[in-house]
C-alpha cells in the first residue's frame, strides 16, 4: 500500500468521516482486518473495549428470562451477546424455551433444573 493511501485511511479513521464498517467495506476487507492493519501502523483504536460482565445469579437470570421471554432481550438488558446469555443459561441449568436436544437430554436438563430450585412444596 502506498503512503498516500495509508495516510488517507488513517485520516478517514481518525476524523471519523465515515463509519468504521463503511471504511472497511471501501477497502474490501473485514472490520477485523482493518483493525489489525491500523494496529500494525501504530494507530490507536477507538473501538469499544470489551467489559467483562459477571454471571448473574441463577434466580435473577431466571426471573429476567421469564419476564423478557427471549434471550436477545436478556442480552440487551445486560449489554452482552446472545451467545453469552445462552452460555450462562446452560452453565446455570436454566432450560431454554426452544431446546435443540434429544428427548432424553431435555428430560435430564429439566430434572437438573427442578432439583436446583429451592422450592418447598
Amino acid at each position: 500500500m502506498n503512503e498516500n493511501t495509508k495516510k488517507q485511511v488513517i485520516d478517514a479513521f481518525k476524523a471519523k468521516k465515515i463509519s468504521f464498517k463503511e471504511l472497511a467495506g471501501k477497502l474490501f476487507m473485514t472490520e477485523r482486518q482493518l483493525l489489525l492493519l491500523l494496529k500494525s501502523w501504530g494507530v490507536e483504536s477507538t473501538t469499544k473495549k470489551h467489559v467483562k460482565v459477571p454471571i448473574p445469579d441463577r434466580h435473577t437470570l431466571m426471573v429476567l428470562y421469564s419476564k423478557e421471554k427471549t434471550t436477545p432481550k436478556v442480552a440487551a438488558f445486560y449489554g452482552v451477546s446472545v451467545g453469552l446469555v445462552n452460555r450462562w443459561m446452560k452453565e446455570l441449568s436454566i432450560p431454554a424455551r426452544r431446546m435443540k436436544l434429544s428427548e432424553t437430554e431435555k428430560l435430564k436438563l429439566l430434572e437438573e433444573h427442578v432439583s436446583a430450585l429451592d422450592v418447598r412444596l
